[in-house]
């Protein structure tokens, strides 16, 4: 039985959620391609996928999946007390966006466990927190985790409104059935 910390609820469900998006972003290239225009060649239906929003107020597809790998990033190297790669926004298609969840899953691989496990305590504060500041514990279950995965349903939930062909499978991703 595997012992439950900041590493293991962090940085393997976080690869694993990111591959399994990854994978939706396969569909949805094919979808795009099923439904391009014939006098519109340039990307039209991937270009109006990248931009959709379930509603106005929220960030279209493209920047979903943006701050899902800045969370990702970001919150494991706040834990470890790392600096984390920068990654300019600056996607704009479908192979972009699986390039920017490949770097960012590569250096989740670079995390050891050692890093982050123990950092419990570990003050976290974010910019927009204005001088409030939490243990990494807290940070992990109140904000981290739960911020990830908003964003990434939501990239899910986006392709689905827009007749993707993906399921709670696409989403879920491999599982990690004993033999």
């Amino acid at each position: 039985m595997q012992e439950t910390n900041l590493y293991t609820v962090t940085v393997p469900p976080m690869m694993k959620a990111l591959t399994a998006l990854s994978g939706i972003l396969d569909k949805t290239a094919a979808h795009a391609q099923s439904k391009q225009l014939e006098w519109h060649p340039e990307g039209m239906q991937e270009e109006a996928l990248l931009n959709s929003r379930l509603i106005s107020d929220q960030f279209p597809f493209i920047r979903q999946v943006q701050v899902a790998c800045d969370n990702a990033k970001n919150g494991v190297a706040r834990i470890a007390g790392i600096e984390a790669p920068k990654h300019e926004d600056t996607e704009k298609s479908i192979a972009e966006l699986k390039a920017r969840i490949d770097k960012t899953v590569e250096f989740l691989k670079t995390i050891k466990p050692e890093q982050v496990i123990g950092q419990d305590a570990r003050k976290v504060s974010l910019a927009f927190w204005e001088g409030k500041e939490m243990t990494a514990f807290d940070y992990v279950t109140s904000y981290l985790i739960p911020n990830f995965y908003f964003h990434v349903t939501t990239a899910y939930s986006i392709l689905r409104s827009n007749g993707v062909q993906i399921g709670k499978g696409d989403y879920m991703g491999e599982m990690p059935f004993t033999d």
